[in-house]
This record gives C-alpha cells, structure tokens and sequence, in this order.
C-alpha cells in the first residue's frame, strides 16, 4: 500500500519481509480440507509467500500488487468466484480502510468464503489509520467479527481466527 493509494494511510510493518508472527504461530489453525486462500491486502506478499511455501494457493489483492491481482479494496469486486475460498487473510489492511470501505471487504470476504472458510485478521491502532487507539481499534475488531458472523476459533485484542458459520439453507440441504 501507498499513501497515494488510501487516502493518505499506509501500512508502516509492510516493509517487513518476514510473515506476521501470528500466522506462523497459528497456521495450523487455518486448515481445511481445501487450500485455496486469498490474501486481502497483501502488502509486499510476506504472508502470501509464506503460505505458497506451505503449499496453499494464494491469491494475493492488494492496490500496489507486483505478486497478483491490482484491485482497489473497498471499491472493486474480488476476483474470485462465489464460495472459492477456504482460507481468507487480511492482516493489518482493514483499520486503514473506512466503514463504507471495510462493509464492501466484508460483503466480499462473505461471497468468495466457502461454508467452514477459516479468516485470519490482524489490526493495529496507527495515528493515519480509522483506528488511532487501542479503544477504536478492539470497538473495530468487534464491529468486523460481528458482520462477519463467524465462529470464534482463536479471539484476542487486535486479532482474530473464526470459521465462516454456513448458512441454514447450506445446513438444511445437508440434512
């Protein structure tokens, strides 16, 4: 991400070349049957490459994307199909975007996520970012789980795992 991309807000830690401690730490909790992942705001690609070297098929979306697919997140439609995906990223991406930008993420984390899709998110509170503290940014945390309407996996401030719940007529057509 580039300032001139975001309206002035970037990602200081997407200069770092090594994945976010959090993935490493939980990517066994990010299984499933599937391996297809999209990487929503991947920055320079430091998680995306960590998950291709752990044999996942990553997508990666970013606005200054040399690894994948250009797209303006909040604006544009992910180039994915419905129910693709069964491991969607977005770490440190969503507090830089704003509620109407971050309610299209999410609309889109929703379409592509297949029933039982794993979601990883990361945020942190950044002085040019919607979530300056540490308040705004659980009060944000909270906001997002609850449009996405997951199961919680693994839950703590500034960071979450939860699984796409399906939806009943998924579940009613399985009975």
């Amino acid at each position: 991400m580039s300032r001139k991309y975001i309206k002035e807000k970037w990602c200081v830690r997407c200069g770092k070349k090594t994945p976010t401690p959090y993935l490493q730490k939980n990517v066994g909790l990010l299984q499933t049957e599937g391996k297809t992942v999209v990487d929503v705001g991947c920055g320079n690609g430091r998680n995306t490459i960590f998950m291709r070297d752990q044999g996942f098929d990553v997508t990666p979306l970013d606005m200054c994307n040399d690894l994948g697919e250009d797209m303006i997140l909040g604006k544009d439609a992910f180039p994915l199909g419905d129910k693709s995906v069964d491991i969607i990223l977005s770490n440190y991406v969503m507090m830089f975007l704003d509620e109407d930008e971050r309610d299209q993420v999410i609309a889109e984390m929703k379409r592509v996520a297949k029933p039982g899709c794993k979601i990883m998110l990361e945020l942190y509170p950044a002085k040019d970012s919607f979530a300056v503290n540490k308040a705004e940014m659980i009060v944000m945390q909270r906001e997002i789980f609850d449009k996405l309407d997951c199961a919680k996996v693994r839950y703590s401030q500034g960071r979450f795992i939860a699984e796409m719940r399906p939806l009943v007529a998924e579940v009613l057509a399985r009975s």
